[in-house]
């Protein structure tokens, strides 16, 4: 009985996780998430950025700027929690794009569909 909770619990999880809906801010703009570093340094300056914020749920639009600041830092507007983007322990081709606070909550970066 308690492997049967704990596999629905699970597949329940996983299921929310992989279907999980692109970010909407602004009338008619769809954020979708933006998952490598390879993928967030595609994104070109003047392009309509996100950024999500773990703690108080914050989500911040703003433009890419020719710094690519959000290379490098993020400082949520609303509960102003500093995150940094660190080097992805896997590296390489699978390098996620990973923006952690000190306690190891990650930002998301979306980028406008």
């Amino acid at each position: 009985m308690k492997t049967n909770i704990i596999s629905r619990t699970l597949f329940s999880a996983m299921l929310a996780i992989t279907f999980t809906a692109p970010a909407v801010a602004g009338p008619g703009q769809i954020y979708v998430p933006v998952p490598s570093m390879r993928e967030a340094e595609e994104i070109k300056p003047g392009a309509r950025i996100a950024m999500e914020c773990p703690n108080c749920g914050g989500l911040t639009t703003t433009t890419a700027d020719e710094d690519r600041t959000y290379l490098h830092s993020y400082i949520c507007e609303t509960c102003k929690k500093k995150f940094v983007v660190r080097a992805d322990p896997h590296g390489g081709t699978r390098g996620a794009y990973l923006c952690e606070d000190e306690a190891g909550n990650r930002a998301r970066l979306l980028r406008a569909k």
